[in-house]
């Protein structure tokens, strides 16, 4: 076990307890996978659910499937690990001795449980139980990121920068989408990421200005903009990261709409420092769109945090009042998407720092791939 990690995520559940005091909480119930890693800094599968309870008298419970028990016992800085069956409709019952002492307020994080998952868990507490979601709690935990999440997030950037510059060899007229999808999917682990921080995807012409978000075997194209979103996870921390390229020559239109969208994403970062509401980059961003003309082709936010999770706080898009605070990450990928012509997003990522901001993704951000 590294005990400097221990340390930090003890330092992590101590906030979540002293928040749980604050509100009166007996017990907290976590069962989303990122919130999870967040507060013990174990990996599991994908596929492998786990649940952390944690109580202000007795501290963290971590409840995992059997197959893992031995290993979160020995890589695991949380010393109650119990077990639970897979495949069963009752593995929840693993939970039920820690209610006994979780007084009347239970926080769970309401848009992670399942129906029938709600429902057992009512039936095992009491009726006077309240059920209060933390998600909220947990989001604004995890919006600010410390030096060691910093140093995870700048590696998992610099991964994503280094397959990005090496997919862009290989786009060229007669490719598939999915071919290099895949092919971006393969460096990323050959670059030591432990895999994508989603399903990586690349769409060109048509499929980019619909647009499409996924790969298909479409084949590109001489005359196509084509846009590659992607990004890598480095010790549990996500990277977000987008390129436009021109397949062959394009016209002055394709041209157009990729220069502003760059020109928009260069206002959004320059309006990233502390203090600022996150509406205010995107509205730094979305005007500059806007005054071109292309405001209706603009669909999306123009940005979001990015941590454990590929999308968290905060959310820069219109009407959030969030106050963005030194020590965020956010992406900054403001869009157009015009039918017909093309489509052209640049998406980098950002840390605030107390002076600004610095950017974190490093690739070509030009048309032909060379540094601007």
């Amino acid at each position: 076990m590294n005990t400097s990690n221990s340390t930090e995520h003890a330092r992590r559940l101590d906030a979540l307890l002293e928040r749980m005091r604050e509100h009166e909480l007996g017990l907290v119930l976590l069962f989303d996978r990122d919130n999870i890693r967040y507060f013990t800094g174990f990996r599991l599968n994908r596929v492998v659910a786990s649940i952390l309870a944690i109580s202000p008298e007795e501290g963290p419970t971590y409840i995992v499937a059997k197959l893992d028990l031995n290993r979160a016992k020995r890589d695991g800085w949380i010393e109650r690990v119990i077990p639970f069956p897979e495949d069963t409709p009752n593995y929840l019952d693993a939970l039920r001795p820690l209610f006994g002492n979780s007084g009347k307020r239970i926080g769970v994080e309401k848009d992670s449980l399942t129906l029938s998952q709600a429902e057992y868990l009512r039936g095992l507490s009491s009726e006077k139980s309240e059920f209060v979601d933390v998600r909220a709690i947990t989001s604004e935990l995890r919006a600010i990121k410390s030096d060691e999440e910093i140093a995870c997030l700048r590696r998992a950037a610099e991964i994503a920068s280094n397959v990005m510059e090496l997919v862009q060899g290989a786009i060229r007229p007669g490719v598939r989408e999915i071919e290099l999808s895949s092919w971006t999917e393969y460096l990323i682990g050959q670059e030591g990421a432990e895999g994508a921080s989603f399903e990586p995807f690349f769409m060109s012409g048509e499929n980019a200005w619909l647009p499409q978000r996924i790969s298909s075997q479409k084949v590109l194209a001489e005359g196509e903009l084509a846009l590659l979103d992607m990004g890598a996870i480095y010790d549990g921390y996500c990277s977000d990261i987008t390129r436009t390229f021109a397949i062959g020559d394009i016209s002055p239109e394709q041209e157009q709409i990729f220069r502003v969208a760059r020109e928009a994403q260069q206002a959004g970062i320059e309006a990233i420092r502390p203090g600022v509401r996150a509406c205010d980059v995107d509205a730094a961003a979305r005007t500059v769109i806007e005054d071109a003309g292309f405001g209706e082709y603009f669909p999306h936010l123009t940005g979001h945090g990015i941590g454990i999770s590929s999308h968290e706080m905060p959310i820069a898009d219109r009407g959030v009042e969030t106050i963005l605070q030194s020590s965020m990450v956010l992406t900054v990928e403001p869009g157009i998407y015009l039918p017909g012509i093309g489509a052209a997003r640049v998406e980098d990522m950002v840390v605030v720092t107390p002076l600004g901001c610095e950017v974190l993704t490093s690739a070509p951000r030009g048309l032909t791939g060379k540094k601007e």
